[in-house]
């Protein structure tokens, strides 16, 4: 019988986290392995149930240096496939600039920089690894991500838990700090009576009961998340039934503080009353506030 519950093989652009990455997953429970040559990852799981070692959730950090290893991956993933019960794969990405930023900063060499800048060390290493991140099952842009944020995202991946009952992550953001680029569907409720012009709501945010009244007033809000529930009713079953763990929609207004976390708060609401399970994220509320606070001090 196999002891292997679930393989993660963890791949992406060196400088976008997979290094911790890997330690999370510890923290999750998985015994890991980094930069293993591919020939030895099935004797790697095979020792386990050779030994009876009771290890059920296995990551594997794997490193392609070139297009040599593309071929040899496939093959290996094909093998992986009977050997364990569940194998996803975690491709992590990040800004170039930013990771050209981070290596600059660690003066740490890139590992395939020998003849190149660091710069086209890391626009070639993307390049190789593009059709690798399109077979991902899963990828996260690390560049505007703090740890426990990264964390957060690892948990809602790779949580213990059998059922695969989709999670729907819904989370609020200012358009003013920049769009995620993780999320499966972006929405925008800057059409919506911004409440940042009253000068009395605005260092309150869409939790707020007065800011809630002032946005419904012109039923508008409503109106839209009438519409978005008969989307999501739509689109959730469907994203159950091929098997997806989790649905990630980012709503954003100007600042993210007040349109944008009202209507995260409202759709959640309704998703949760119909048995979805759902978790909320409000990115910016609360460096806007901090800013709205500044700025009003400034005045004064």
């Amino acid at each position: 019988m196999r002891t292997i519950d679930q393989l993660v093989l963890v791949t992406g652009l060196s400088g976008a986290g997979k290094s911790s990455a890997l330690h999370y997953l510890e923290d999750l429970g998985f015994f890991w392995v980094d930069n293993l040559p591919l020939s030895m990852i099935p004797a790697f799981l095979a020792h386990f149930e050779e030994t009876g070692q009771e290890v059920r959730r296995v990551a594997v950090g794997i490193h392609v240096r070139d297009e040599s290893c593309l071929a040899p991956l496939e093959l290996v993933r094909a093998t992986l496939g009977t050997m364990v019960k569940r194998m996803e794969s975690l491709f992590m990405e990040a800004d170039l600039d930013i990771i050209v930023t981070r290596y600059r900063a660690t003066r740490r060499r890139h590992p395939i920089a020998v003849d190149k800048t660091i710069r086209e060390a890391v626009n070639r290493e993307a390049s190789l690894l593009g059709p690798i991140r399109a077979m991902a099952d899963h990828v996260i842009d690390s560049s505007s991500l703090t740890v426990p944020q990264l964390k957060d995202r690892l948990d809602i991946l790779f949580q213990d838990d059998p059922k695969s009952d989709l999670l729907v992550f819904v989370r609020s953001f200012g358009f003013k700090y920049g769009t995620t680029t993780d999320a499966d569907i972006v929405l925008d409720g800057r059409f919506l009576a911004n409440p940042y012009y009253d000068p009395e709501l605005r260092l309150l945010t869409g939790q707020d009961e007065s800011v809630q009244n002032y946005l419904e007033k012109d039923g508008e809000p409503v109106a839209f998340l009438n519409r978005l529930q008969e989307l999501f009713n739509y689109l959730i079953p469907r994203y159950q039934q091929e098997k997806k763990r989790y649905l990630t929609v980012d709503i954003g207004c100007t600042g993210g503080c007040h349109r944008s976390v009202y209507l995260v708060e409202k759709l959640s609401v309704r998703l949760r009353e119909q048995g979805y399970r759902v978790a909320t994220r409000h990115r910016d509320m609360e460096r806007e506030v901090s800013t709205a606070r500044e700025h009003a001090a400034r005045i004064k």
